[in-house]
C-alpha cells in the first residue's frame, strides 16, 4: 500500500503493476482496493489522493458500490469468460476476453482520472490472450492503469513482466495477525482473557 501511495504522491504512477504471491492471500482484493482508491480520487480529488496515508475509501461512496458491482465505467476486469458451446466457464482467459476488457481504453475516462484494467489472474491467459495484453502494455494509453494478479509470475511472458512494476505480497506471520487483531476496535474492547485465547 505504501508503494502505491508513494507513486501517487510523486505523480509517478507506473502504468502496470504485477501483484504476485501465493494463492489466497488477497492479491485480487488489493487490486480492487487500488482501483477503488484511484477511481474515488479522479478529477478534482487527485490532490487529496497525493496526501492520503491509506487506500481507504468510505464504503458509502457511489464509487465503492460501483467497483464492488464491477459496474464502474472506468474499470474493466479480465478473467475467464463463458464458453457458449459448453455453457460453462473456460479453463483459460481467451483473446476475446482480453479484447473485451481492453475496450475500457477506447473511451474517455468518465471522471477525468484513470481507466483501470484488472487481470485476474494472469496465470490463466492463453498464448493469444497474453500477446493481446502485451501489445497494449507496450503502448499504454494515457491515464491507463493495469493491475495484473499472478500466483506464478514466472510463468508469464518475460516481456509482460518487464513492463510491470512488481509488488510481491506475502502471507502474514502469526505474530502479525495477532498484532493486527489486537488493534481492531471491536477486539480491543474485549476482556483480557479473550486476548489470551
Amino acid at each position: 500500500e505504501a508503494e502505491v501511495l508513494g507513486a501517487v504522491a510523486a505523480g509517478r504512477m507506473h502504468h502496470a503493476w504485477l501483484i504476485s504471491g501465493e494463492p489466497g492471500i488477497g492479491k485480487a482484493t488489493f487490486a480492487y482496493r487500488i482501483a477503488r482508491f484511484l477511481l474515488a480520487h479522479a478529477g478534482h480529488e487527485q490532490e487529496a489522493a497525493a496526501r492520503a496515508t491509506t487506500l481507504d475509501v468510505p464504503p458509502a461512496l457511489a464509487v465503492a458500490h460501483q467497483v464492488a458491482a464491477q459496474a464502474h465505467p472506468d474499470l474493466a476486469v479480465i478473467r475467464r469468460g463463458l464458453d457458449d458451446k459448453r455453457k460453462n466457464v473456460r479453463t483459460e482467459i481467451a483473446v476475446s476476453d482480453v479484447r473485451n476488457g481492453l475496450d475500457v481504453f477506447t473511451k474517455t475516462a468518465s471522471g477525468g482520472g484513470y481507466r483501470i484494467c484488472i487481470v485476474d489472474s494472469c496465470d490463466e491467459l492463453n498464448a493469444n490472450g497474453a500477446n493481446a495484453l502485451l501489445k497494449m502494455l507496450e503502448e499504454p494509453p494515457a491515464r491507463g492503469l493495469f493491475l495484473l494478479v499472478a500466483n506464478r509470475p514466472g510463468r508469464l511472458l518475460p516481456t509482460i513482466r518487464s513492463r510491470c512494476r512488481s509488488l510481491k505480497l506475502r502471507r502474514l506471520t502469526a505474530d502479525e495477525v495477532a498484532t493486527i487483531t489486537r488493534n481492531l476496535p471491536a477486539y480491543a474492547d474485549q476482556p483480557e482473557e479473550v486476548h489470551r485465547r
